[in-house]
């Protein structure tokens, strides 16, 4: 039994870590999404993550 719920903690971390992966990967293409929206101050970018 014990084995199994570290195996599930184990599943629930990489799960997390998936996650903030995919979110810091998102992240990143919004910061270099076309060079017209700079002309904005690129407050759009930090508004969407934050």
């Amino acid at each position: 039994m014990t084995i199994l719920i570290s195996l599930l903690r184990n599943i629930e971390t990489f799960e997390h870590i998936r996650v903030a992966v995919s979110a810091a990967r998102e992240y990143e293409r919004e910061l270099s999404v076309k060079p017209a929206d700079a002309g904005n101050g690129g407050s759009s970018a930090a508004a969407i993550v934050l």
